[in-house]
């Protein structure tokens, strides 16, 4: 494999951010012509109550985004700017707008921890910070989501991640008491544990939209984050260098609670693999196990 060394900071810049956003992958080609089902129901509607909710769970030192209005502004004066917040909120989930420099963020390049060599693109991570007006209506919208996939039992139970009161633990327990449960019956299990590497930059708007739909959320919502997701732009730091503005056509954003909503749905997919009755699948987020069960260890695997 031929490496290459970057020594200027611009550079460098381009290859962490060809890393960090690599080239948006293939879409299904029986997307085009599939027929949606129904939506569960209509969209919710944006209240004063859920944006000063979100308010209030902001932290309040955190680091602003590019227009540089810190956390503690905004909650601090909820009770001046919510009134004018809710209509601006209204109308762009209505008519599927989104404001433009709101889709503008900054991602803070930093070093992981205990690495032995800090020359290679994978040994840094990224942090985003996203303008906090954008942050506070993504919020809600993933709320409304949240909602509408429990009310109407949209995701598969075995789909863990941003499932209310479920945990990593408890996906861990399903997957304990399920291989106690083919000892029991005298029988051998076999676990694959996948981790899709770079899952969220990697992940197709085409495909998130199409599996909204076929899954029956709201259109108001397939329509707002289609829009929303579209022509991003990130601004790279590091090292007291910035890096021209980077245009993004692809991925989900990993620093809100709208992306870890979005992705359920993303990789739902991998469900409906198993199709044997000592066939299973347990998801969380990013993270997925197989099981196949047999009667010894050559018929499992």
């Amino acid at each position: 494999m031929l490496e290459t060394l970057a020594n200027l900071n611009s550079n460098k810049g381009r290859v962490l951010a060809k890393v960090f956003f690599p080239d948006k992958p293939p879409v299904d080609g029986d997307i085009e012509n599939y027929t949606y089902p129904d939506q569960c129901e209509s969209e919710g509607s944006i209240t004063l109550d859920q944006i000063n909710a979100q308010l209030k769970k902001l932290k309040l030192y955190k680091a602003p985004g590019p227009n540089g209005i810190p956390n503690i502004v905004l909650t601090k004066n909820a009770n001046l700017i919510v009134n004018r917040m809710l209509p601006i909120y209204k109308g762009m989930l209505k008519r599927s707008i989104t404001y433009k420099p709101w889709k503008e963020f900054i991602m803070v390049v930093l070093r992981k921890p205990s690495k032995l060599r800090y020359n290679t693109p994978k040994a840094y991570r990224p942090i985003v910070l996203l303008n906090t007006m954008w942050k506070v209506i993504t919020a809600i919208i993933a709320n409304h989501i949240s909602y509408v996939t429990e009310k109407h039992q949209l995701l598969p139970a075995n789909h863990f991640g941003r499932h209310p009161g479920c945990t990593t633990m408890d996906a861990m327990h399903l997957l304990t008491n399920k291989i106690k449960a083919v000892w029991r019956a005298g029988k051998v299990t076999l676990v694959l544990f996948l981790d899709i590497e770079g899952a969220f930059p990697n992940a197709n708007l085409e495909k998130l939209v199409h599996n909204l739909r076929k899954r029956r959320v709201p259109s108001k919502y397939a329509k707002f984050i289609q829009v929303m997701l579209r022509e991003q732009i990130t601004m790279l730091r590091f090292d007291g260098y910035v890096l021209d503005c980077t245009p993004i056509d692809n991925g989900i954003g990993q620093e809100d609670l709208l992306s870890m909503v979005l992705y359920q749905f993303y990789n739902m997919d991998l469900l409906d693999i198993p199709r044997h009755v000592e066939e299973d699948m347990v998801v969380y987020v990013d993270d997925a196990f197989m099981l196949a069960s047999g009667k010894d260890f050559p018929s499992a695997h």
